[in-house]
């Protein structure tokens, strides 16, 4: 625990007297129709005097502000107006916003347009959740990692305080995509493991490189594809271009350093370096285990012109977890070894603005994955598990916008990647050493129209096909968005067909002949705006799985399991898994325009799957019931502010172990004729956060602290059979963990 409250005692050994000075706000306005400046466009300061108007760049400048929180107001004839929310202006530093502006020139008959500080066009084609890097960097018990922000939605359950997995809409973890800058990365967690998943707490994004994260869960357009549940499409921010900023931070996994600036007049850097002490906490924190990371990731910017920008991005991350036999024995756990893992990401963009109808937006990146997993058992030293995988992917992607006139926008472009991996493993009595090679290349087409004064219509078709199965593969989606005279309120109804690659490690055990997964999906959506703070949407939804892959034989010891949603090798797994998941959700979302800020989410679902017998069962993570609060308090004109969540999810299912049997045989047998019929205690747990901001003469301070799991409940992760105990054992989630960290900006 020591370990833990250290680094933030420490940091206020070094503080300063607090100085006053003014700050100053930069920016750049862009039309979203054809992303050219916006000219003469109006910036506002709301609660101020303060503002201006932009130049012949679309770029603005705003002088002598006293620190503290603002909401800024940008305004254009013809645009929706924009506030901003949330802006921290500072002393001997400065935030630039780049703002996007959305027309109003598809005029709907009779609809108001609202000052709104939620962000959407009329002509985005589906429903998506908007997190502002400030929201991210903020948010109470996240430790600042992408996954665990997205776990307060409601369509977002976590499979465990100790993982980096999310599961949407009652679907597994393989199933969520990720893009950054128009490249698409292959995880955004350390240790990911041979299918995708992740294997462990420490996220490999460095959210302070984050800009905007836009995440879909209600269905996605046909840009996105080889995923089933959901995409988030991340922007990186682009480096300071006047000066060179430096930032130190020291929080709940490591240090690092953050560094922006410009080579020239039109090249600026970003760049983040991270390097962790989670080995120094593993006692404190009862891990079981020694954690460590450090990644590294990079952008470069280079605008020739307005019609032209090139980014070089570059993301790194190496990780390794060593559970010692002796760490394995004090946790109960039946499995001690290694895992190392490596990733590295380069990628190339280029966008291109041809003229005020026609942009697009090319990419080709390079990713290199290495894991390296070797564990045996606690109890006899026999191997579990030996895997070795090296893991190469090409991709191509190329995406064109075409505004044909003021109702109508074509989007369409292709995809390619070509992925080769080595595998050699040891598991379940399997040795398998073999290289699989898998093509994929795909078309897309989206058409976005005004129909009937009040209706945009998105009807899209996506077209995949690899080099394994060798057929086509159609994904049709419609998306009808109805907006009410009143323009407060819309109603939304989707429907589509995805596809999944069959996971790569299957198909190299005895040359399973599998079928991409296929997934058919629909959802009816309410959206009403409260006030122009507040909103509140409400869903109900249906998705149909099948092709998923399965055990064939009915027979075998092996668990009847859904594949999706855990990594089991076995010989003879064929294509007939089918699946089901239902449920209904609601969200009321406030921003920070006034001292309060927050949300209040919750879910009701079911997620279930067939055996190889014809009956149901549920799948891994179908807690059936998900909540979360978060709020937070920030007084006017103060640089404090308090935060909270608080999370509940119903109870996990797992597998009853034979008790007769695992005595019997001195190792845990499982009742798989009852696989994941029983549930742990449902779970919930309470997170605060204290954040403090101070200028001094050194450079600008973030502060703060956590109290995860503060009133300190004991929330079952799973039972196992301890041989060493003769009797069934539980293992916990984290308990109350005090957690502190600060950022320093020079």
């Amino acid at each position: 625990m020591r370990y833990l409250i250290a680094p933030f005692l420490i940091l206020y050994c070094f503080l300063y007297s607090e100085i006053d000075s003014l700050g100053v706000l930069k920016g750049k306005l862009l039309s979203g129709k054809d992303q050219l400046p916006l000219v003469g466009a109006n910036i506002l300061i709301k609660g101020t005097n303060l503002g201006t108007t932009t130049d012949e760049k679309g770029e603005f400048i705003i002088k002598n502000i006293s620190q503290g929180y603002y909401s800024v107001s940008a305004s254009y004839i013809g645009y929706k107006k924009e506030i901003i929310a949330d802006i921290w202006v500072r002393p001997k530093a400065y935030d630039y916003l780049n703002i996007v502006l959305e027309p109003t020139l598809i005029n709907l008959k009779g609809v108001s347009v609202q000052e709104s500080y939620f962000k959407k066009s009329i002509l985005n084609e589906y429903q998506s959740t908007s997190f502002r890097n400030d929201e991210i960097r903020r948010a109470p018990g996240s430790g600042q990692e992408i996954s665990r922000i997205l776990n307060s939605l409601p369509s977002v359950a976590s499979v465990g305080e100790n993982r980096q997995d999310m599961m949407v809409r009652g679907g597994g973890p393989t199933e969520n995509g990720f893009i950054i800058d128009n490249i698409p990365i292959p995880s955004i967690s350390h240790f990911n493991q041979p299918d995708g998943r992740s294997n462990g707490p420490v996220g490999l994004i460095n959210t302070e490189m984050v800009e905007n994260l836009e995440f879909y869960s209600n269905g996605f357009s046909a840009k996105f594809g080889n995923k089933l549940s959901s995409f988030g499409d991340i922007k990186y921010r682009e480096g300071n271009k006047e000066s060179i900023e430096l930032t130190l931070s020291l929080g709940m996994g490591g240090l690092g350093g953050f560094l922006e600036g410009p080579f020239s007049k039109n090249i600026t850097y970003i760049a983040s370096y991270r390097r962790s002490y989670l080995n120094l906490l593993a006692d404190a924190i009862n891990a079981g285990g020694m954690p460590s990371y450090d990644d590294f990731q990079g952008k470069i910017t280079y605008k020739p012109n307005i019609y032209n920008t090139y980014t070089i991005l570059s993301i790194n991350g190496s990780s390794v977890y060593d559970r010692t036999l002796e760490d394995a024995f004090e946790v109960g756990d039946g499995a001690y070894g290694k895992i190392e893992n490596n990733q590295n990401t380069i990628g190339l963009n280029h966008k291109h603005i041809w003229n005020e109808k026609f942009f697009s937006n090319s990419s080709i990146a390079l990713s290199k994955e290495k894991a390296d997993i070797s564990f045996n058992d606690t109890f006899s030293n026999n191997p579990l598990f030996n895997s070795y995988n090296l893991q190469n992917t090409l991709c191509l992607r190329q995406l064109n916008q075409v505004k044909q006139n003021s109702k109508n926008i074509y989007e369409f472009g292709f995809e390619y990647y070509l992925r080769e991996t080595g595998y050699d493993f040891l598991l379940n009595d399997i040795e398998n050493e073999k290289n699989v090679g898998v093509s994929n290349i795909s078309t897309f087409l989206t058409l976005k129209q005004i129909l009937l004064d009040r209706i945009v219509l998105s009807s899209g078709l996506r077209l995949d096909y690899n080099n394994y199965e060798k057929i086509n593969l159609f994904s049709p989606r419609i998306n009808i968005d109805y907006a009410m005279k009143n323009g407060k309120t819309n109603i939304i109804y989707n429907i589509g067909q995805y596809y999944q690659n069959p996971p790569e490690i299957y198909i190299s055990i005895d040359d399973n002949k599998l079928k991409s997964v296929s997934c058919w999906q629909h959802s009816l959506s309410f959206e009403r705006m409260i006030s122009i703070t507040t909103k509140l949407t409400a869903s109900i939804y249906q998705k149909a799985y099948k092709n998923a892959p399965m055990f064939s034989d009915i027979n075998s010891n092996e668990p009847q399991s859904f594949l999706l949603d855990q990594l089991t090798m076995h010989s003879g797994i064929i294509s007939n898994g089918q699946a089901e998941s239902q449920g209904i959700e609601i969200l009321i979302e406030k921003k920070r325009a006034e001292n309060f800020y927050g949300l209040i989410g919750g879910s009701l679902f079911n997620s279930i799957f067939f055996d190889s017998t014809g009956e149901k069962r549920n799948r891994n993570h179908n807690y059936r019931s998900i909540f979360n609060i978060v709020g937070g308090y920030r007084p006017s004109n103060s640089n404090w502010e308090i935060s909270l969540r608080w999370s509940y999810f119903g109870g996990k299912p797992y597998t009853r172990i034979n008790e007769q049997l695992s005595l019997q045989y001195g190792k845990e047998i499982l009742d798989n004729n009852r696989f994941n019929e029983e549930k742990t205690p449902k779970y919930h747990s309470l997170f605060l956060r204290y954040e403090r901001r101070k200028n001094m003469k050194i450079g600008n301070l973030v502060s703060y602290f956590e109290l995860w799991n503060a009133y300190n409940r004991k929330n079952i992760e799973l039972y196992f059979w301890s041989a060493a105990d003769k009797k069934i054992n539980e293992i916990t989630y984290f308990s109350l963990i005090p957690v502190g960290g600060f950022e320093l900006e020079f």
